[in-house]
């Protein structure tokens, strides 16, 4: 089965999925065009890089991996609650998708405090530390936005605004959390894994 017959069959009308195609159309477009300028501060990144001809520089400790590994294992498992969310309201389990969602926001603060503390640590040293900042506190930035976002959705499917019909504020929100991940995964290559 198609999804837009699951979707007419859940009582979506012809116009409400064509709406909800749009959206949909309209985050992947935002997405893409959002990634890259993460994608530009890791050209950035490996620009500095091949010009310095070691990285980190002469005399500067390499970050070490521990701290943002486990943060990265919670935005990763973060984004797998979002799943869930998302199928627990199109489910109309409204019960699981707010338990879900708190996941989502729990994991969520302890990626941005980590990163946080991450940030204000790294020991200053000039290019390397000032890149590593503005990644890290760019990336931060976002994640923080979007949590705010993902709050507003929690605080309205407290209220029961969303169901099997009306979820695209829960889909469009875990689709802007993947995206957190999946920069943060890109970030978290080039700044502690090459």
């Amino acid at each position: 089965m198609t999804t837009k017959q699951n979707l007419l069959e859940q009582g979506m009308t012809r116009a409400e999925i064509q709406a909800l195609r749009n959206k949909r159309t309209g985050l992947l477009i935002f997405q893409i065009s959002w990634i890259m300028a993460f994608i530009c501060l890791i050209f950035v990144n490996m620009q500095l890089r091949s010009q310095s001809g070691e990285w980190p520089p002469p005399g500067v400790e390499k970050l070490t991996p521990i701290l943002p590994s486990a943060m990265t294992v919670a935005l990763i498992v973060s984004s797998l609650f979002a799943r869930r969310a998302v199928k627990a309201i199109k489910a109309d389990d409204a019960a699981a998708f707010l338990k879900y969602w708190r996941y989502v926001i729990g994991l969520g603060a302890l990626f941005v405090l980590g990163m946080g503390a991450e940030w204000a640590f790294v020991p200053v040293s000039g290019q390397y530390s000032n890149v590593f900042r503005l990644m890290v506190g760019f990336h931060v930035v976002h994640a923080l936005a979007i949590a705010y976002y993902l709050w507003r959705v929690y605080r309205g499917g407290l209220n029961g605004v969303y169901n099997r019909i009306n979820f695209w504020p829960v889909e469009g929100g875990a689709g802007l959390w993947h995206f957190v991940t999946v920069a943060w995964l890109l970030f978290f290559i080039v700044l502690y894994v090459v």
